[in-house]
């Protein structure tokens, strides 16, 4: 196989396509593959960003276990992902469905819909401070109806919860999306054909949508627990990790260990540790999205 000019009855990889690849490939090895690699490296020191990185070894992932810091703010990870997850992909599901049904102004409610997932997440984040903010239109709502205003972003039991229904809002339509993909390439037969055996309803869903629907399923689900591993705009932007570091979750964690108290090692031992949780997910993806008839 030769990388060069067409020649007559040669296999060959055209020298262009290798050159236009060349930008993607340089942009992947200087801004994901470097900074893993380096992650890692400084990792194993002691690095203050003010002087030069002291070898340690593996001080730092031997202290995860009794760092409280670290722990808390991984079972608020997990926590996060949890109720994020599985809401999110049943609503954004039902969402879906609730499209394929629509006959007049479909585009218009799909547009509608996935309005929320475009906006830039800042700005999002933003204004649901404002709405939960203790003077602001929620509590004013609650009131009005005769119940007692909720501090939701000053206190570790309801800051949280604040936390998760704004991703809710914001994550629902992206993945409504992806599961009107998959509805929509459903061939039309199955339920024609689903039709004339009389199978209505529940049925129709278990034996013919479902089923059909698996890929689908299994990447939205990946999908949606990897961004829910990733987060990190409104626990920072909203509650900074407060009240108490109930909202403080593992990137958040991390940018304050590097850039606050400039504890560069342990904050890569932190990115190290996420980034093996976020491979293992892409891996269960590969899993199972894979062949399995090949």
């Amino acid at each position: 196989m030769k990388i060069g000019k067409r020649g007559f009855g040669e296999r060959h990889i055209p020298i262009w396509g290798a050159l236009f690849a060349l930008p993607a490939l340089l942009y992947i090895v200087l801004f994901q593959l470097y900074p893993i690699l380096f992650s890692f490296y400084i990792s194993l020191h002691d690095y203050d960003l003010l002087s030069d990185p002291v070898y340690v070894g593996f001080k730092h992932f031997a202290a995860l276990p009794y760092d409280r810091a670290f722990i808390n703010s991984l079972w608020i990870t997990i926590a996060y992902v949890v109720y994020t997850v599985v809401p999110v992909l049943g609503l954004s599901f039902l969402l879906a469905w609730a499209l394929t049904q629509v006959r007049k102004s479909r585009g218009l409610w799909r547009t509608l819909l996935f309005i929320p997932s475009v906006m830039p997440i800042v700005s999002v984040a933003l204004v649901w401070k404002l709405i939960f903010n203790f003077n602001g239109p929620l509590n004013d709502a609650v009131t009005l109806a005769g119940g007692q205003a909720v501090p939701w972003l000053n206190n570790s039991t309801y800051a949280p919860i604040a936390i998760v229904i704004m991703s809710w809002w914001h994550a629902v339509s992206y993945y409504m999306i992806i599961f009107l993909a998959g509805f929509l390439s459903i061939p039309r037969d199955y339920y024609e054909a689903a039709a004339l055996d009389g199978a209505r309803g529940f049925q129709v869903l278990r034996y013919i949508t479902l089923p059909a629907m698996k890929p689908t399923i299994a990447l939205a689900v990946v999908l949606a627990t990897v961004n829910g591993l990733k987060t990190f705009a409104f626990q920072q932007i909203v509650t900074d990790g407060g009240p108490a570091n109930a909202t403080q979750i593992m990137t958040l964690l991390i940018y304050k260990t590097s850039f606050s108290y400039l504890d560069m090692g342990r904050a890569s031992a932190y990115s190290v540790v996420l980034f093996g949780g976020i491979l293992a997910i892409s891996l269960l993806q590969i899993w199972f999205l894979r062949d399995r008839n090949g």
